[in-house]
Order: structure tokens, then sequence, then C-alpha cells
């Protein structure tokens, strides 16, 4: 697991959620899948997270890895089969439904992107769109509410950024 999928991780388990990171099916894995129980302790809120963060991206989401300009069809192209194969995996929701049901959100977190539009493609495909940067400032304004000792130094490490 990458730093921002730890620290999406972090975040995550900071609201309430208990998290299941980077479990491998056959060739595939699912990044995260954060869980919070109710009080009844039956789940309550599961969402499936992928991260992908770039602060410079050189390609698309998606389809080929060719950096070369897409159109509009292409960008929409590109981000179905990202989410065919991480989202809609048979073998991917086959353990997510024996574990909690099928009931749960699906979620893609991301830094830059070659192209904005991909968000609305995303959404338009029921997988909700969040900017890494949107955990980070959150992080970088709570300073000292977060229970772990990982989450506080991360919260240190985005402070010491700064000084530069």
């Amino acid at each position: 697991m990458d730093i921002i999928e730890n620290i999406v991780a972090g975040w995550f388990n900071s609201k309430g959620y208990f998290l299941i990171k980077n479990l491998k099916i056959g060739v595939n894995e699912m990044d995260i899948l954060a869980v919070k129980l109710g009080d009844d302790q039956k789940v309550n809120d599961a969402i499936h997270i992928e991260v992908q963060c770039s602060s410079n991206p050189i390609g698309y989401i998606g389809g080929t890895p060719s950096a070369k300009k897409r159109d509009a069809i292409g960008v929409e192209e590109g981000v179905v089969a990202y989410i065919d194969k991480k989202f809609n995996n048979p073998k991917i929701t086959e353990v997510i439904n024996s574990l909690i049901g099928n009931n749960y959100r699906k979620m893609f977190i991301c830094g830059n992107l070659k192209e904005e539009e991909t968000i609305k493609y995303f959404e338009k495909n029921g997988i909700k769109v969040m900017r890494v940067w949107q955990i980070f400032k959150e992080l970088k304004a709570n300073e000292g509410e977060y229970k772990t000792g990982e989450w506080n130094r991360y919260h240190q490490l985005l402070h010491l950024s700064d000084q530069i």
C-alpha cells in the first residue's frame, strides 16, 4: 500500500470505519473496503474504495496507456474499462458480497487527472469521486483530533510542508 492509500485508509479509520486493505483476489486487488458498524453491530455503511493519485498525470484512467489526446468518447470508454476492472469485476464483487452483502457504495479517490471530464463519467456510473486534497485539508485543519499515532504523524508531515 502506498502512502496516499495509507492516508486515505487512516482518514476512514478516524471516521469509525474498520478496513480491509489491499485484498488480493487472484490477479486483481481491491485497494480498500471500509465498513462501519451501527450500534447493533450490523453493517451500517460500507464503501469499496479505489485510490489513484498523481500530481502530474501523463496518461488517462483506464483503456490503453497511451498519453495521446482522447476525445470525450475515448475518455468515457477508458473510465468504463477502469470501473469494470476495479469495481465490477465478478471475482471482486463476489468476495465483497460474501463479506458484507451487496449493499455498499463505490468511491474513487484521486489527485490530478489528465482529463477533468473523467469525474463525470465515474459519477454517471454511480461512483462517488473525491479528491485526495480534500482529505489533506481536513487532516491539516484538525490538529490533535485523531486517535492513532499514524494519523498524527501524517498531520505533522503535512505541517512540515509549510516550512518549504
